[in-house]
């Protein structure tokens, strides 16, 4: 009895102590309302980023970008308020509108979108697929496509080509073969084709909250639809071929076994086919999309480096010796290691992260108000000053194991 009523004071004295935090926070600093009430929407439309990065350092860490009537959006850049949002206090910070009328009408309620319980059930279906044993099983897939890519180079001598594209092609490839046991690689150009325009009319979208809805036949809408089209055909396919294996094949253990064995605790039935499409173009989507981005950084920034460059490609000979890497080697390319770290720091795949506050909170000292839009913006958090000195620079050393 004790104890309990002592943790109800402590609950109660917390509720208090927070409701005191937001009745004494202010306003966050920024541009004031104006442009017939659109605020600064039409500048964030045209260049994002530098948008962002100009606010952030006229305003601070966290600034207020009010526009319509009594709405708002609020830029979050302190690592310790980034935390807030996404760890310690996530509760009140579900995905909100981004996710839920715009990027859903890409993947549907794959795992990238969906919330809550129905969440949780599907990383924990999807979990086993990325142990330890099962990783180092796509070894053999990575270094196998990644062979046959080279060999491809070698044969354009010295034709130039897209490294995107390339990056692109093959991580679809490894994705195919890795978690569906399926070769993409005749269909790559088609589901990078796709992607790009799908992916560029979500941020057109997002950007642009007063366009035409989905379902109206404009030009730009049905370049959508047929893009969408395309990678649910490939997805079909995939789930297709599957289903159709010889009952004498040998058992399958990857990803897409996992979800088409997967049965309702409660009811004993499995995913439905609309289910199944939404994961399957969920993970191709994030699967290889944003690895291929990175890569695609990396040479870009090794290109420029010539030291650095150098010192990778030694520590690759000394560790390798010519052959092809295993995952036990890992551990001992470092310097590697090094150079992705830093190219994810300065080029982070998602360079912007939306929410949504269900309740009135308080980050970084200012009060913000239940149903703000939040922008977390890993690009410009991965730039602050207070913690990386020479913001700019590619410098692996940062991430030195000393």
């Amino acid at each position: 009895m004790i104890a309990g009523h002592s943790r109800h004071n402590q609950s109660h004295s917390r509720a208090r102590l927070a409701s005191t935090r937001l009745a004494s926070a202010r306003l966050a600093p920024g541009p004031v309302r104006g442009r017939f009430l659109v605020g600064s929407l039409l500048d964030a439309q045209q260049a994002p980023l530098p948008f962002y990065r100009s606010a952030w350092r006229q305003y601070g860490d966290t600034v207020r970008f009010p526009y319509g009537i009594n709405k708002e959006w609020h830029f979050v850049g302190h690592p310790d308020d980034v935390e807030r949002v996404l760890v310690t206090n996530w509760r009140n910070y579900p995905k909100g509108f981004f996710f839920n009328n715009r990027l859903k009408s890409l993947t549907g309620d794959g795992l990238v979108t969906n919330e809550g319980e129905s969440w949780l059930r599907q990383r924990r279906l999807a979990q086993p697929a990325f142990h330890r044993e099962r990783v180092a099983a796509f070894a053999f897939y990575i270094t196998g496509a990644t062979a046959e890519m080279l060999r491809q180079w070698e044969e354009k001598g010295d034709k130039p080509f897209d490294v995107t594209t390339e990056m692109m092609g093959l991580t679809l490839q490894i994705v195919g073969l890795a978690l569906f046991g399926a070769d993409l690689q005749s269909r790559a150009a088609d589901v990078y084709q796709s992607l790009t325009y799908a992916l560029e009319h979500v941020h057109f979208r997002f950007f642009h909250p007063f366009s035409a809805p989905e379902g109206m036949p404009t030009p730009r809408n049905r370049r959508f639809q047929r893009a969408k089209s395309t990678l649910e055909q490939v997805a079909l396919e995939i789930i297709t071929r599957r289903r159709a294996a010889p009952a004498a094949a040998p058992p399958q253990h990857d990803l897409l076994a996992m979800l088409l064995e997967a049965r309702d605790e409660e009811t004993g039935e499995g995913m439905s086919d609309r289910q199944l499409l939404d994961e399957v173009i969920t993970i191709m989507f994030t699967g290889h999309e944003t690895t291929a981005v990175v890569l695609s950084w990396a040479w870009h920034l090794l290109a420029q480096h010539a030291e650095i460059r150098e010192r990778l490609q030694n520590e690759v000979d000394t560790v390798l010796n010519g052959r092809p890497p295993a995952l036990d080697d890992l551990p001992r390319l470092s310097y590697t290691k090094m150079v992705v770290e830093e190219t994810l720091r300065l080029f982070p795949p998602v360079w912007a992260i939306p929410r949504q506050a269900k309740d009135a909170d308080v980050l970084g000292g200012y009060r913000v108000a239940a149903g703000s839009s939040i922008v977390l913006l890993p690009y410009l958090t991965h730039r602050h000053p207070e913690f990386w000195p020479q913001p700019e620079k590619f410098d692996p050393e940062r991430f030195a194991p000393d």
